[in-house]
Parts: C-alpha cells; sequence; structure tokens
C-alpha cells in the first residue's frame, strides 16, 4: 500500500469516526416519552454485531477514548460511552485507578488509527448477547492488545469490558 492511498484510507477511517462519534453524541441524551402506565416496556431488538469498517471503528473508538483518558487522567467520556451495567460499577476515579499504569507510562495508543485490528479469535455475540473481540494492532515496537466486550444497549454496541495491554516485540 502507497502513502497516498495509506493517507486516504486513514482520512476516510477518521472521516467515518468523527461522524460515529457526532451521531452517538447527538443521540446519547435523547429522551423517549413516559411509556403508558399500561403499556410494557418495549424491549430492544436484538441487533447484529457489525462487520467490516464497523467493527473496526468501534474497536478503534473505544481505544482512543481509553487513550485520550490516558493522556488527560479524565476518565469521564470513558465511562460515559460505557453501556449502564458498565457505568454502575465504573466511577471515572475507578477507571483511573485500573489504567494507571498504561497512564504513567506515558502511552499513545494514536498510531493504531494507521492499522487493522487482528484477530485472536473472530469476533462473536455470545450466549448472553455481549458481542466478544480479542486481537491487537501490529504497532510497533510495542503491540497494542486488547479484549473488549459490548452490550447492545438503545440500538447501538456500548462497551461492557476493556482490558488493552502492550507487548514488546522481539
Amino acid at each position: 500500500m502507497n502513502a497516498t492511498t495509506l493517507f486516504s484510507t486513514s482520512i476516510r477511517r477518521i472521516g467515518l469516526a468523527i461522524l460515529l462519534a457526532a451521531f452517538t453524541a447527538a443521540h446519547a441524551g435523547a429522551q423517549r416519552p413516559p411509556a403508558a402506565p399500561t403499556a410494557p416496556a418495549p424491549t430492544a431488538p436484538a441487533i447484529e454485531a457489525p462487520d467490516g469498517e464497523g467493527l473496526v471503528i468501534l474497536i478503534g473508538n473505544t481505544i482512543l477514548a481509553l487513550n485520550h483518558a490516558n493522556l488527560t487522567g479524565n476518565y469521564s467520556v470513558l465511562r460515559d460511552l460505557g453501556a449502564p451495567d458498565f457505568q454502575k460499577i465504573n466511577s471515572p476515579q475507578r477507571l483511573a485507578t485500573i489504567f494507571s499504569s498504561l497512564r504513567t507510562r506515558r502511552l499513545n495508543f494514536a498510531p493504531i488509527i494507521l492499522f487493522q485490528p487482528k484477530f485472536v479469535r473472530q469476533p462473536a455475540i455470545d450466549d448472553k448477547g455481549f458481542l466478544r473481540t480479542t486481537g491487537f494492532y501490529e504497532t510497533h515496537p510495542l503491540q497494542v492488545h486488547f479484549n473488549l466486550v459490548f452490550q447492545s444497549h438503545a440500538g447501538a454496541w456500548r462497551l461492557f469490558e476493556i482490558s488493552v495491554w502492550t507487548a514488546i516485540l522481539p
């Protein structure tokens, strides 16, 4: 892949990531009118796992959100991007503690936008409805590894579990 193609592909991905972030932000605060007292609560329709570029964007945005949290020391946005169950058990302070070693090492994960994630196993929805993704980015000299679990909430995949680490290449 030549530099022009790589640059063009990267710009397209960045544009898609910005559009996805804007769409998510625009709809995050939307409120639904209360249901009538006798009507049963609507059930959220099951959504399919994203594929192709959608999956790349979902994973990349999550790791970049962690990157921004590590660079600023502010984990509020990372927490707010999570599913309600993730938010319940993770305060911004707890997330800061969990990721303190990455933060103190001053790692910058931004270069992942130039790479495609490599999957250790195929992303799939498990029997509980969670989308599980495990893989890495072939970055040098440190590979960025991830284990991310997403939960369907209000028609979108939201972060439920996050584990990100690095490995030194020989």
